[in-house]
């Protein structure tokens, strides 16, 4: 029976008697079992160090120039030496990250955090404007500028957002906050409308009822998507 990838993991299994390598690939696939089940790294924003610890795991930041994203364990090379080996994430792995003392999940290219009840996290927009993604699931942005900004709904074939996804925004700063839906996505039954919150401390929550579209509920400016 010829050597297959397995479900889950991708672990390999299966082996013809005598198979050439066969101890190599199974020596692989116990360091990928022993890293991923309970997976814990040190942190996802340490720059890699060129030498490690023995055991030691990092997620390599996402700003890093190669391997941005990856599982980094330190452990012995295939040719013997002690080295980084990397593991490429797949999409819905989940970490505890030891120095944020929380759990992120692989999610759309991304190591998005996962959820704790009754904890929301604040995410500050500085800029003019900004276009939903993934991080920004069930988190509050909040816009600080004097400038006006505006925060723009993606199209599902963007940014797949699963129906009941939830982000809320505030006005924080004296810019004008305005929410909009990119082309073709609905907000409130307005095919690409936009609305404006109420004011410095205004807020509204942003929820995704279907494909391409979402409704929003807050302290809206005359109370109307246009």
């Amino acid at each position: 029976m010829p050597e297959r990838i397995m479900p889950g993991l991708g672990l390999r299994a299966f082996y013809d008697p005598g198979q050439r390598n066969w101890g190599t690939s199974l020596s692989e696939d116990l360091r990928r079992l022993s890293a991923l089940v309970q997976a814990r790294a040190a942190s996802r924003t340490t720059p890699l160090p060129t030498t490690g610890s023995t055991g030691q795991m990092l997620i390599v930041p996402a700003t890093a120039g190669a391997n941005a994203n990856t599982l980094a364990l330190w452990d012995q090379s295939p040719a013997g030496a002690a080295a980084w080996v990397y593991l490429t994430p797949q999409e819905g792995w989940q970490v505890w990250i030891a120095d944020e003392a929380r759990h992120v999940r692989f999610t759309a290219g991304a190591w998005v955090e996962v959820p704790r009840p009754g904890i929301v996290r604040i995410r500050t927009l500085t800029a003019t404007s900004h276009t939903l993604e993934a991080v920004d699931l069930g988190s509050i942005i909040e816009t600080t500028g004097s400038s006006a900004v505006t925060v723009t709904i993606p199209a599902e074939a963007s940014v797949p957002f699963e129906t009941g996804s939830l982000i809320n925004v505030t006005q924080v700063g004296a810019g004008v906050a305005t929410v909009a839906a990119a082309a073709g996505v609905s907000l409130n039954g307005v095919l690409g409308g936009s609305v404006a919150l109420d004011g410095q401390w205004a807020g509204a929550a942003l929820v995704k009822r279907g494909a391409d579209a979402w409704i929003i509920q807050g302290a809206l400016l005359a109370g109307a998507v246009a």
